[in-house]
């Protein structure tokens, strides 16, 4: 019985799993295959991006999932004071892709905040950086993908538009400033403490590698070349965190035996 529950358990996060991963490949081939979005699937944007976001939540327990839920409450304000004043990223405004809208800002954003800062903060956690240093480094994190998502989205995805333009891929400048100011704000404020998460890692890689994909396939050779350096440094990192999680069981097994001899050596002392 406890294993049918188990089973029973897990099913959801397999079902949600597998939606995720057949919009990917959908997605990713589509673009591939056609060199566009599917017209007659105007839904498909915002439910990719739901869908990943609920991955994350239902692996977050407790304290994580009040951070990650603060996390994409931070940033969608930030969203939203972007869109109705123009301050932080620079005066842009969304367009229909993302359904539906509050105060002019697609309530997916929550969900894309949540994907993206869990991500950083999971590569980042194991390196025992002082605090500081560790948000200024997820921050920059940050603010590099969304040098690759950011040329497809203003532009041949039509996400959003910004109404000045810039020389990035007509994006401004000060958008990247303010991601990563925002960024910044919401790794202090918000993300310390949380558990490890396969599943965020796995998660955030795989927006990485489909807007590098898809950046290739429209031939924006630096937001796809960005993109590939993410995908290399995740897998330095994650290196290096495997080698750091092998060295802390070596010693915890030396210091067991360490201990279990003393306690012989005690023992017989004393008989």
């Amino acid at each position: 019985m406890n294993a049918i529950d188990s089973r029973l358990k897990w099913l959801p996060l397999a079902a949600l799993a597998a939606a995720y991963a057949v919009m990917w490949v959908g997605g990713v081939g589509h673009y591939a295959v056609y060199g566009g979005p599917p017209m007659d699937m105007p839904w498909a944007a915002s439910v990719f991006l739901a869908l990943g976001g609920l991955l994350i939540v239902v692996t977050s327990r407790g304290r994580d999932l009040i951070g990650l839920m603060a996390a994409a409450l931070l940033g969608f304000v930030a969203e939203v004071i972007g869109v109705r004043y123009g301050f932080i990223f620079g005066p842009y405004r969304y367009t229909d892709v993302l359904q539906p809208q509050i105060l002019g800002a697609p309530l997916v954003m929550l969900s894309a905040w949540m994907m993206l800062v869990s991500y950083c903060r999971q590569m980042l956690m194991n390196l025992n950086l002082p605090r500081l240093v560790e948000a200024a480094l997820a921050a920059l994190w940050m603010t590099a993908i969304d040098l690759v998502i950011d040329p497809l989205a203003a532009n041949q995805l039509g996400y959003w538009r910004w109404t000045q333009s810039g020389a990035y891929y007509g994006i401004p400048a000060w958008n990247f400033i303010g991601w990563f100011m925002v960024s910044f704000i919401i790794f202090n404020a918000s993300l310390w403490g949380l558990r490890k998460n396969r599943t965020a890692c796995h998660v955030g890689l795989s927006i990485v590698i489909f807007f590098t994909a898809i950046a290739f396939s429209y031939g924006l050779a630096l937001a796809g070349m960005i993109g590939l350096g993410l995908c290399l440094a995740h897998l330095a990192l994650k290196e290096r965190r495997r080698d750091g999680e092998t060295e802390g069981r070596r010693e915890r097994g030396t210091e067991g035996r360490s201990d279990r001899e003393t306690e012989r050596k005690r023992d017989g002392g004393i008989k």
